[in-house]
């Protein structure tokens, strides 16, 4: 009883989500920093290192939409058991690969696209699992606190980790990112309840696959806010998939660093992140959400200017953790917004139109940011991103902060 009264908005389940999340992470950031180190090892022309990261982003258009329709139709802690343990086994095969020394670009892109195509569906579980096991009173502070183990895993742990395992035996980053998907399907397992929505037709038959793909569409675009904040991710992701594109690039060839160096300033935006994950709910109790929104695309405009002018590693670094500051006030004030927007049975398929809309942009962005590398070189990708981002919030701004008070 005195723990409930101390942490009154957690659920029963949510130290095993968060657990989980954590594990899978921390071999995530493993492999995030390896796939495009090895890539940059096959070649040293931009466009094609881009293609690997753009083959992360591919799968959308085929399941985003039906992934929260799945979603939504079944067990969502099953779905999340089922697509972590086929995960763990593709991670598994481009670990041998690496090891026998058969990894080719194409394999690269292949395992990138698979393992999205899984964490689409993930996504879709995940995004009505989370309202399940945390009451509304502690969403803030829920989410905060997966964002924060996430972002701790991922890139203050993860990336260096994985940085330097890398430069020990390239096989052994994906190795472990195997064995994560495994554990955390474990954790997973062990949740317990049913996390199945029941049919919202009145009737007990589910409708149509097609009219509930369509009713999240409709549900997230007829309200101004949620429709706003989608545009306004999707420019984010826009900008920030054409950095992370040529980002390895960038480090090794404009700040002269080693692999070791790329996971260092991974691990500086995952440093922001993790701060702005303990600030963020004093920062919304502060200023509302609506400013806390703006402000983080303000941030987020500086910390792509500093980064493109930066001649040197710290002070990459520096506006890299800015950057990861600003990136994570975004996403986890965006989730508790639509979470407290959005009926549960409904979760899944709004939450996955909203990745549609912002992996669009994120698939544009990387293939932008090769071509645009190629002809104007790396550091004009960075200047161009920070425009983008300060004439996006000039732009939407003002219409988000009147949305957010309405």
């Amino acid at each position: 009883m005195k723990r409930g009264r101390r942490h009154p908005g957690y659920g029963s389940g949510f130290r095993l989500l968060w657990a989980s999340v954590v594990v899978s992470g921390l071999g995530s950031g493993m492999r995030y920093v390896a796939l495009p180190l090895l890539a940059a090892e096959l070649t040293s022309d931009p466009r094609k290192v881009s293609l690997v990261f753009l083959a992360g982003q591919l799968p959308w258009p085929l399941v985003m939409l039906s992934a929260g329709v799945v979603a939504d139709r079944v067990d969502r802690r099953r779905l999340m058991y089922a697509v972590n343990t086929a995960r763990a086994g593709v991670a598994g095969a481009l670990a041998v690969a690496v090891a026998l020394g058969d990894a080719t670009l194409l394999l690269l892109m292949a395992v990138a696209a698979a393992l999205d195509l899984g964490q689409r569906f993930y996504a879709g579980a995940w995004a009505g699992i989370v309202p399940a096991i945390v009451p509304p009173p502690g969403r803030d502070r829920g989410n905060a606190a997966l964002q924060g183990g996430s972002v701790a895993a991922t890139l203050v742990v993860g990336n260096p980790v994985g940085a330097a395992l890398f430069d020990v035996d390239p096989a052994l980053p994906f190795t472990f990112d195997a064995l994560s998907f495994l554990v955390a399907a474990a954790l997973i397992g062990l949740l317990r309840g049913s996390f199945r929505r029941p049919p919202e037709t009145g009737t007990g038959v589910p409708a149509s696959f097609y009219r509930q793909a369509a009713d999240g569409f409709g549900l997230l675009w007829n309200q101004p806010l949620l429709r706003r904040i989608a545009l306004m991710s999707a420019l984010c992701n826009f900008v920030g998939a054409a950095q992370i594109a040529i980002g390895v690039l960038f480090v090794r060839d404009d700040l002269g660093l080693s692999s070791t160096g790329y996971g260092a300033l991974a691990a500086a935006f995952g440093v922001g992140s993790l701060l702005a994950s303990l600030l963020e709910g004093r920062l919304v109790a502060l200023l509302g959400r609506g400013r806390v929104l703006c402000a983080a695309m303000v941030a987020a405009s500086a910390a792509a200017l500093g980064i493109g002018l930066s001649d040197s590693g710290w002070e990459a670094g520096c506006f890299t953790a800015l950057y990861g500051m600003s990136m994570t006030l975004w996403a986890v004030t965006v989730t508790t917004v639509r979470q407290g927007c959005v009926p549960g049975e409904y979760m899944g398929r709004v939450t996955m139109t909203h990745k549609t809309v912002v992996r669009a942009a994120a698939t544009l962005g990387a293939a932008v940011g090769g071509l645009t590398a190629h002809a104007l070189g790396l550091r004009p990708v960075f200047l161009i991103g920070s425009a983008l981002l300060l004439a996006g919030v000039l732009a939407g701004g003002r219409g988000l902060l009147k949305a957010s008070r309405s």
